[in-house]
């Protein structure tokens, strides 16, 4: 049957306004390609977006649940109906659920650091507003890590209103690669006493950045030619001197004009034979000093023989009786 990593997501008590996501996995245990042919939502409240149309066999898609917290409050929830057409007519029903607190506005709805450069700290301002209460308070805030720091400090009460800034900051020894956490606001709220917070960031090496950092080119025939973009920017203006592969023969437009950001259109053809799996690097070379940027590259090769020749058309007699 196909699978799902869970059925159901709570999304807990969020701010009013706070981005708040969900991506459902769905796994393909059949031997043929299932398509996602649409999705629906019970309530308005979340809005369901097909990630994957297509997921092919063994492999995984998404659907994304997003909770519309800008336009609604209290307790929701919303049963999300997942169509599929291929190969098979069947249903999926994932369940999402959460209550959207009307008293605190968070700006912005997420703690969102964008691309971080290795060794350089970057620090991220918000404005926490609380209308209730007037003895609230905003007690602390726990990070899901140490290259993560937060302070906070009250900057206004009055009103009806309480009002804190508060300050994230990625320090200088946050690893490489992709953040998705929380950040966790307590408070002395009787009732809810946290609030999450989605935390982003992409910490990436200084020098010579990709948009992707590997190219799957799932099964190629031989000979033929597959054309991939590739986005390369440095902090400075530079040209790319060369694009090359291990594995692969590569053909690129090369740009004489020195620029910060490549928009870069690559062809790349087979140069092996006999078919199998391919595993390799894509090299990019530029005139900055001693940069050069690697990608993975991978790729099957689909054998001659596996090429089977269409077979002869079979003529069926129709009965005069048949419509």
């Amino acid at each position: 049957a196909i699978s799902t990593d869970a059925r159901s997501h709570d999304f807990g008590s969020v701010a009013r306004a706070a981005k708040t996501e969900h991506r459902f996995v769905i796994t393909n245990p059949l031997d043929e390609a299932i398509h996602l042919r649409s999705v629906r939502a019970s309530c308005g409240c979340t809005t369901p977006i097909i990630e994957t149309k297509t997921i092919p066999p063994g492999g995984t898609g998404t659907i994304l649940a997003r909770f519309n917290t800008g336009t609604f409050t209290g307790n929701k929830s919303a049963t999300l109906t997942v169509s599929i057409d291929k190969p098979f007519w069947t249903e999926i029903q994932l369940r999402v659920k959460g209550y959207i607190r009307s008293d605190i506005v968070i700006n912005p709805g997420e703690a969102n650091f964008g691309e971080v450069t290795e060794g350089e700290p970057k620090q991220l301002d918000l404005d926490l507003v609380y209308a209730g209460r007037s003895d609230w308070q905003l007690t602390k805030i726990t990070s899901p890590n140490e290259f993560v720091k937060v302070d906070f400090e009250e900057t206004g009460r009055g009103g009806g209103q309480v009002r804190y800034k508060i300050k994230a900051t990625i320090t200088d020894d946050a690893p490489i690669g992709d953040l998705h956490k929380q950040l966790v606001l307590h408070t002395n709220d009787r009732r809810i006493t946290s609030v999450p917070l989605r935390l982003l960031a992409n910490v990436r090496k200084d020098g010579i950045q990709t948009s992707v950092d590997n190219f799957k080119l799932g099964t190629v025939e031989e000979g033929q030619q597959v054309s991939k973009r590739l986005v390369v920017k440095a902090k400075e203006a530079f040209r790319i001197l060369e694009i090359s592969s291990d594995i692969i023969d590569v053909e690129f437009e090369p740009s004489d004009k020195p620029k910060a950001v490549h928009l870069v259109n690559i062809n790349m053809k087979p140069n092996q034979r006999g078919g199998g799996k391919f595993d390799g690097s894509l090299f990019v070379k530029t005139d900055l000093e001693d940069e050069i940027a690697k990608l993975g590259l991978s790729f099957e090769l689909a054998s001659q023989h596996s090429v089977l020749k269409p077979a002869a058309p079979v003529q069926v007699p129709v009965s005069k009786n048949e419509d």
